[in-house]
């Protein structure tokens, strides 16, 4: 029974993040419309190609999308395995613990960031 509450439950928020269309912004020429990237969700070519901090920000930017879906899913999941431990204290336990796995995690990833934001003043600004 639980097993169908928790693939029921995944796919609720799979089928929420497959349906996000992100909107594109109308964009001058020689610009790529993109959601990430850019301001006004445009990215213009400047002739001199991708730098290594344009490309650093991408990656974190996807990271951040990434692991904050992950967060919000696994934060779900262990809350719904303490609810459901019905009085076992193992079960009680395990979740506990692994809520203070996620959320630990999650604290280690903002400070990686603010060190990355710290260390190179471009990556901060837009």
């Amino acid at each position: 029974m639980f097993k169908k509450i928790l693939l029921s439950i995944t796919a609720v928020f799979v089928g929420g993040f497959l349906t996000v269309v992100p909107v594109f912004a109308d964009c001058p020429e020689n610009c790529v419309p993109t959601a990430i990237l850019g301001e006004n969700g445009c990215k213009c070519d400047d002739g001199k190609g991708s730098s290594i901090v344009d490309i650093l920000k991408l990656v974190v930017d996807i990271m951040t999308i990434g692991i904050g879906i992950l967060g919000v899913i696994g934060i779900s999941i262990t809350g719904i395995q303490y609810l459901t431990a019905g009085g076992s204290e193992e079960k009680t336990r395990k979740a506990k613990r692994r809520m203070f796995e996620i959320v630990i995690g999650l604290v280690a990833y903002v400070l990686i960031y603010a060190i990355l934001s710290w260390l190179l003043p471009s990556f901060s600004g837009s």
